[in-house]
Order: C-alpha cells, then structure tokens, then sequence
C-alpha cells in the first residue's frame, strides 16, 4: 500500500489550491526532468514521484479519496501507484516525457507528431449593417453585397484536379516538420517547427487547378439576401451559415456574421423595446382637454386623449405600441411627452380676450364659454 505523502512530494500545504499544485509540479519538472539533469537515473524516480502526486492531488475526485484515506483507492503491492497508473512515465494521464516537456515549455510542432494534411473549416467573415429604425421595426429582407473568396467551383476547393496532384515535400519528407537544436538555460534542445517548405502540410501541389492556380479558392463580387428580423437592435449579430471563407482542401466554408447597427431617427427615439416621440399641443387643449394624432413609424398614427389641465412635460404610455421583442410576440411600449405650446405673437383680439380671461377670477375654474372664445380667437376655432 502506497504511503507516500504527495503534498510533501511536491512541497506544498494540505489546504493548497489547484493553481499552487500546478505551479509546483511544473517548476519541480523542469528541476528534475531527466532531459536536464545530470543523474538521470535519480532524475527519473524523482520525476515519477511528482508525476504520481501531481495526478492524484490536481484530480478532485482522487484527492478527496486521499485526503480521506492516505492512499490511493485500489492501492496495493503489485500497484505502487495507488490504482492510478502513475508509478510510470506512461501513466499519470500524461502521455510520457514528450507531451509532459511540450506542455511544460510549450515547444510547439506537436511533440513530434506527423502532420497531416485535411480538410479545414474556413474562417468567418464579419460586416456591418445599417438599418433605419423603420426597418428595424417592421423587419425587411435586404440585400448586401460584397466582394470575398468563395471555394474555387472547378476543384471544389481541392486545388487540384489530378488523383496525383500533391507530391510528399521533400525537404521534411512528409512529416510537415523540421527539428532545429535551442540552447535553453537546462541546456541545447531540440525544438520541432512546421516546415517553411509545405507550411506544415508535408506535401507540395505540382498539378494545380487551372482556374484558381492551386489556391482552392478565386475573388468573387456576390450579393446575398438577408432577412432582417422585426425588433432587432444595435449590437445584434446575424449569421449566414456557410457565407464565410472557404475551406482548406475541400473542407466547409466559415460563417458570415452581419453586425447591426440601427441609426438615429429624426423624432422617434428608441430605448429597448420602448420609443419615445413629442408631441406639441395648444395651451388651450391643454387648458380645456382634446384629441391629437401623434405620428410614430411607418405613417403609423396614433390618437391621443389630452385630459383637462394637462401639464407641459406629462407622458403618456400607449402600452403594447413600441418595437417587437426580438423572437417574441409582445412589443414595448410607446410613450408620448407633450409639449404645451405658448403663443408669443397676439393680436389685439387676443390681448383682450386673454385680459378678459384674467380678470374674469380665479384661473382653477373658468367659465367655458370665455375660454371658448380664447381658443378661436388663437387658434381659429382649433
């Protein structure tokens, strides 16, 4: 049964965290790789004890059973690892030395794997699109033009159209990889890079398609139809699926991402799913009470009940009259401020009957009949 202590292994405290555990484990593999050390033998049993303590201490589920227990589960004389597998440089989840050092020092070039070349997704495009705020609030199918790469249509993006049409690289032999020597403070490396040659693929084309010269692709000027859901609003993304760059090698094309901004409009403001407009009315309608049709989008009209003694300044909500929720059925609201409009040219008429209005008392509860007057006398008989 295995009594190892593995906190001490790696030097760090019972209650230690997971980024504490991982920072010790790595600086202690880098002292006591074997690469780097001079006794390689000891450097080799020591590796595997802070590899075994890493696997269990950085697994939550095996360091609660060890914490608990001592030991690993399942840890007997013929398994010195605790049932872990990590007595070995196989075990411990880490593939052996190659991986572990790639990981630790990120090399890069794979650890010395063969590259391959496949099929790739292509990358997405992002454009912007402009709306109206009509637009937005009705929803419209537009169309956008623009000019990209689309898979070459000869060589279905291949880039040949020969069986024959690749040849094996010969200066990495296929592997898509050069190994070059780098001096590090453990001493001269060697470091694995992609090949320059074939850019990592390990093969070079030789028949390459007539039409697209062997890129896969050629410039296209396109026009797609986008159809602009009702409600959507600035900052809002729509995807066109397959509309991005083409693939590598025949592979699918990436995504075309639309990013949407909705202008300004000139008297309705939008905030969310709510719009907010002015609306001026007369002192008199204000003053007596009325009815105004207030304009919103669209030639839309909406008629508006002004209660006697209106202030200036007063909202009123029509509930339900505002932009469409996005992928919803409900809309926001549409809220209406007035703004009571005083006159500052009268005639002589007005004057007098505006006196009248004046003397005739208190201004809280006026004869109608006067004020009836005013109001013609202003505004024509409004």
């Amino acid at each position: 049964m295995s009594q190892k202590d593995y906190y001490q292994i790696l030097g760090v405290a019972r209650d230690a965290d997971k980024s504490d555990i991982k920072r010790a484990f790595k600086r202690l593999a880098r002292e006591n790789h074997p690469d780097v050390a001079e006794d390689k033998a000891a450097a080799e049993v020591k590796f595997g004890e802070i590899n075994e303590a890493y696997s269990v201490l950085s697994d939550d589920e095996k360091k609660a059973y060890y914490d608990r227990y001592g030991h690993a589960p399942g840890a007997n004389q013929g398994d010195p690892g605790g049932g872990f597998g990590g007595g070995g440089f196989g075990g411990g989840g880490f593939g052996g030395f190659g991986d572990l050092f790639e990981s630790l020092f990120d090399l890069g070039g794979g650890g010395g794997r063969r590259q391959q070349s496949r099929p790739a997704r292509g990358a997405d495009y992002r454009m912007g699109m402009r709306l109206t705020l009509e637009e937005a609030f009705e929803g419209v199918t537009k169309e956008v033009e623009l000019t990209s790469d689309v898979n070459c249509s000869r060589c279905d993006g291949k880039q040949t159209l020969e069986a024959d049409g690749f040849a094996q690289c010969t200066t990495c032999h296929g592997t898509g990889q050069l190994h070059q020597q780098v001096r590090t403070p453990f001493g001269a490396l060697t470091q694995v890079v992609p090949c320059g040659a074939c850019q990592g693929r390990g093969r070079t084309l030789k028949k390459p398609c007539p039409d697209c010269q062997g890129r896969g692709s050629v410039e296209k000027k396109r026009a797609l139809q986008v159809k602009v859901p009702a409600g959507i609003d600035t900052g809002k993304l729509i995807r066109m699926p397959g509309e991005g760059a083409p693939g590598n090698l025949g592979g699918p094309s990436g995504d075309l991402y639309l990013a949407i901004e909705v202008e300004a409009h000139k008297t309705v403001e939008r905030r969310g799913n709510d719009l907010f407009t002015k609306k001026s009315i007369y002192f008199t309608d204000a003053t007596l009470g009325g009815e105004v049709t207030v304009d919103v989008l669209l030639g839309q009209t909406e008629t508006l009940k002004i209660p006697a003694g209106t202030q200036n300044g007063t909202v009123f909500r029509f509930k339900g009259k505002g932009m469409p929720k996005l992928d919803r059925s409900s809309r926001g609201d549409l809220n209406v401020m007035v703004e009571v409009i005083v006159p500052t040219k009268l005639n002589a008429k007005q004057k007098k009957l505006l006196k009248e209005f004046a003397e005739a008392g208190s201004q809280d509860a006026e004869p109608a009949s006067l004020f009836d007057k005013i109001k013609d006398a202003l505004w024509g008989g409004h």
